[in-house]
């Protein structure tokens, strides 16, 4: 008890703060609160308005800096183990972007060519194209051969830059 009072401290105005503002783990525990609170937020639409809450220990930014410890840096983010259950101890970790679209399987999408299927992620790697211009190919109704198989010109549409 005695370190959540050091953690908190009385601004000017007389409001309980927590030490945390600006910092990229305030950032992320805004970013969840915001998300699964809050109806006009952008996200909201994917996470509150679909039943994904945040446990009520984690509304005091202490206590989820507390059991889920600083993030480690800028290319971690909030990722929930269980997507079907809460912001919550036990089933949150800080995980890369990356590592994350890898097990959500409404946003991956798969591509076959010459027998293999990879999702466009792992494409680009394997290819030395960017997923974006692979994505912006599909987009515009490009063939998964064609997409893949079709160098970049280095700049402009649907190239690497």
């Amino acid at each position: 008890m005695r370190l959540l009072f050091i953690i908190r401290c009385m601004n000017l105005k007389g409001n309980i703060k927590h030490g945390g503002h600006g910092t990229l783990t305030y950032m992320r525990w805004k970013s969840m609160m915001q998300r699964c609170n809050y109806p006009k937020a952008a996200n909201y639409k994917y996470y509150g308005a679909l039943g994904i809450k945040v446990c009520d220990r984690w509304h005091d930014y202490a206590s989820f800096l507390a059991d889920m410890g600083e993030c480690p840096d800028r290319s971690m983010t909030l990722d929930r183990i269980d997507n079907t259950k809460w912001y919550e101890p036990g089933n949150c970790r800080w995980i890369t972007q990356a590592a994350q679209n890898k097990h959500r399987p409404s946003h991956r999408v798969e591509l076959t060519h010459n027998g293999e299927t990879h999702s466009v992620t792992e494409w680009a790697a394997i290819i030395g194209i960017s997923a974006n211009t692979i994505n912006q190919r599909l987009y515009v109704g490009w063939s998964a051969e064609k997409a893949l198989t079709t160098p970049p010109r280095g700049s402009g549409r649907f190239g690497d830059r």
